[in-house]
């Protein structure tokens, strides 16, 4: 599975605002694989069109709204905020230092 954490822009924190992601692929929760990305658009229909392209089923934002949390779901992705990564490590040392 791929998960993505994408990287907030300290100019813009809102979820349309992204310009890079950290895509981990992880098999029986083990990450089996890393990669960096830049996001060439900052939509979010670029964003989802990015994370299927990816084959990607987790994304996590420090920002969530419901919809386009129902959106995404509708897409097959799960869309979650970063403090639900609150017992993760691995993830915690990427999302704040």
């Amino acid at each position: 599975m791929k998960i993505a954490l994408l990287l907030k822009s300290k100019k813009q924190p809102k979820l349309q605002h992204f310009e890079q992601a950290v895509v981990f692929d992880v098999e029986k929760d083990k990450v089996v694989g890393v990669e960096n990305a830049t996001l060439e658009s900052k939509d979010v229909k670029a964003l989802t069109s990015w994370a299927q392209t990816k084959k990607v089923k987790e994304i996590y934002t420090p920002y969530v709204d419901e919809q386009l949390r129902l959106f995404f779901s509708k897409l097959g992705i799960s869309l979650k905020a970063y403090d639900e990564l609150s017992d993760d490590r691995l993830f915690r040392t990427f999302i704040f230092g």
